[in-house]
């Protein structure tokens, strides 16, 4: 009986290249490989996303950019906000040189959404994004990445940042995208959402998601 000759190194690396590049042609396929945190299970914390035909809906429309701007009024549980820093993930890993802002009501808030290691800065598991990071696969995992209060930084150039409510940084950068999160609860949203009009005209994208909340964000869902 012959014996299954192992694979080489070289021939691993050039099957995980495979999977890795089948696993980023689509956010939808990049969301197999995504894995959550819920705060609330003690025995199984941290699991795959589980399956949210509504995500893979508006992540078609995402690719696709069926729009520019996605305003997008939501329920609690949906996953929806756990479902964007995916795809602000797959994005930054995806292309070079994209810059991405996540935009919540304060600096607080916007770190959790990207990263917030302490101060020492080590540890992933504070932030959203880097959480998903750091459990993808080691072969769909970015070697290199930089991370800061509210900032990663990709090999490839791009970088995903959790900045505050309002249009100063969006008129400062020019980001590729935008998403901001709870939208309605933001004062200042209007001003940001004037500011990235511009952008927008030059190919950028806003999503913008939020639970209930009188103001300038149901002002424009209504």
């Amino acid at each position: 009986m012959s014996k299954e000759r192992k694979l080489t190194q070289a021939e691993k690396e050039i099957a995980f290249g495979v999977l890795r590049k089948d696993a980023l042609s689509h956010p939808s396929k990049f969301l197999e490989w995504v894995k959550t945190k819920d705060e609330h299970d003690d025995d199984n914390p941290v699991k795959l996303f589980p399956e949210k035909p509504h995500i893979n809906y508006l992540f078609g429309q995402f690719y696709e950019a069926a729009e520019s701007i996605f305003l997008i009024p939501k329920s609690r549980q949906i996953m929806l906000t756990w479902g964007c820093c995916a795809f602000a993930l797959w994005l930054a890993k995806r292309y070079e040189h994209r810059l991405i802002f996540l935009q919540s009501k304060g600096e607080r808030e916007s770190a959790s959404l990207v990263f917030d290691g302490g101060k020492t800065g080590k540890n992933w598991d504070q932030g959203r994004i880097s959480f998903i990071e750091t459990h993808l696969p080691w072969w769909l995992q970015s070697r290199g990445v930089e991370a800061s209060y509210g900032k990663l930084i990709f090999p490839n150039g791009s970088k995903i940042w959790g900045i505050p409510e309002g249009g100063d940084m969006i008129r400062s950068y020019t980001p590729s995208l935008v998403i901001s999160d709870e939208a309605a609860f933001q004062p200042e949203f209007g001003d940001a959402y004037t500011a990235m009009l511009p952008l927008v005209k030059r190919g950028g994208m806003l999503i913008a998601i939020s639970s209930a909340e009188p103001g300038a964000f149901e002002v424009m869902v209504s």
